[in-house]
């Protein structure tokens, strides 16, 4: 396995790179994101929170492919990286064996190639480009809310829980509560259903959210 730690020498990083040396990674480290691409399985982005989305948004182009995360920081910048496409945060605290096999975990999970686009009734979603149409219509969603419709296409019509929507996008943060998911989804709902159209998004009340197709559910009605 190939890492490439981009960012200033911590303690952070040195350690992560020690770990991940024991276990038989190729370990590379730069002060700054190269120009050009180099073949790695994992990026890791460490300091400088300011530039992140910048940062975050150059990545993904040099290293089409690779697994993108950051260093752990604050819960905050785990949230805000996760929030502006980072696949996850590494903790360098955290015991060696977790670190490495987490990474592992979620190679495994990227190497499978999720899904780059959806189809659910008359809503089309393109994952790759970020476009959501429905009967034609384009809609323009915020980043959370379009994390959240792609959790529940994920899904495939079962119900996420809120403790999972919680989880996925908003990392733990203690502070958020139930009823921040309550408001990202009915915001979503606002923004698929347009006047006369089915609904799409389901709430189980007290569990969580579905998505469900129009035509099955008048389907069953019948």
């Amino acid at each position: 396995m190939r890492a490439l730690i981009i960012g200033k020498a911590s303690p952070g990083v040195a350690r992560l790179s020690r770990l991940l040396r024991e276990r038989g990674w190729q370990v590379d480290t730069l002060a700054a994101l190269p120009p050009a691409p180099r073949m790695t399985d994992v990026v890791v982005l460490s300091d400088d929170t300011r530039q992140l989305p910048e940062r975050l948004s150059r990545a993904r182009r040099i290293f089409a492919g690779a697994l993108v995360v950051t260093l752990a920081a604050e819960q905050a910048d785990r949230a805000a990286a996760l929030a502006l496409g980072a696949d996850d945060q590494v903790d360098a605290a955290l015991p060696g064996d977790l670190v490495v096999d987490r990474l592992l975990a979620l190679l495994r999970l990227k190497r499978q190639g999720p899904r780059l686009a959806y189809v659910l009734d008359d809503l089309t979603v393109d994952v790759r480009q970020r476009r959501v149409r429905r009967a034609g219509r384009d809609i323009l969603l915020s980043s959370r809310e379009f994390q959240l419709l792609v959790l529940l296409l994920q899904a495939e019509g079962a119900v996420v829980p809120r403790s999972a929507i919680l989880d996925r996008l908003w990392a733990g943060d203690l502070d958020v509560a139930d009823n921040a998911v309550d408001a990202l989804a009915s915001r979503l709902r606002r923004r698929l259903d347009g006047p006369g159209q089915p609904r799409l998004l389901h709430t189980l009340r007290g569990v969580g959210y579905c998505l469900l197709s129009a035509v099955m559910e008048t389907r069953a009605a019948a």
